[in-house]
């Protein structure tokens, strides 16, 4: 272990690599030479010490003065910053807002269409039900045994004879139209 006043030495040890420590005494410095270096240093350390404290204070001061100036120009640029940030997501939310309520409204006129359409569909599968029960009804109510008397007595028609009859084919469509000539068979 070191002891006060002692300084280290490494030496080569013979046939290794390995290095030994040795200790020796450290060098003596007359005592007298030490303590003057010592007054001459608190002497200037005095005179001057005043000046360095007072320099030092200054110049703290001075740097706490720039570190708040600064500091106040920071939060003056983020207060700006701020403000528009704050502006631009206001912005954002109206638009937002605006969206979602056109959206909101679309969806309830889609719906409200959709809900008329199938109002309208089941009205109409009912009409057409009341139809084709009239449609029944009207077939049903008539009679063909009836017509035939009421239109041979009643109104004189008479059923028309074989030579009254002419037949033709028709090869461009299926029906027939009134302002068309009747083609000579």
């Amino acid at each position: 272990m070191k002891k006060r006043g002692e300084r280290r030495q490494l030496q080569y040890v013979q046939g290794s690599l390995a290095v030994k420590e040795q200790y020796l005494p450290k060098k003596r410095v007359e005592k007298k030479k030490i303590e003057k270096k010592q007054e001459q240093r608190k002497k200037r350390a005095a005179s001057g010490m005043e000046r360095r404290v007072l320099q030092e204070r200054a110049k703290i001061l001075r740097e706490r003065e720039k570190n708040h100036i600064l500091q106040q120009e920071r939060l003056k640029e983020k207060t700006s910053a701020n403000l528009f940030l704050v502006f631009c997501v206001t912005a954002m939310m109206f638009v937002m807002g605006g969206l979602c309520f056109h959206y909101i409204q679309l969806q309830t006129e889609v719906n409200t269409r959709i809900r008329k359409i199938e109002v309208e569909k089941t009205r109409l599968d009912k009409l057409r039900q009341k139809n084709d029960a009239l449609q029944n009804a009207i077939n049903t109510s008539v009679n063909p045994e009836e017509v035939y008397e009421i239109a041979t007595k009643e109104l004189g028609m008479v059923y028309p004879g074989d030579n009254q009859v002419i037949e033709y084919k028709k090869s461009e469509s299926e029906y027939v139209r009134q302002y068309e000539n009747i083609p000579k068979s």
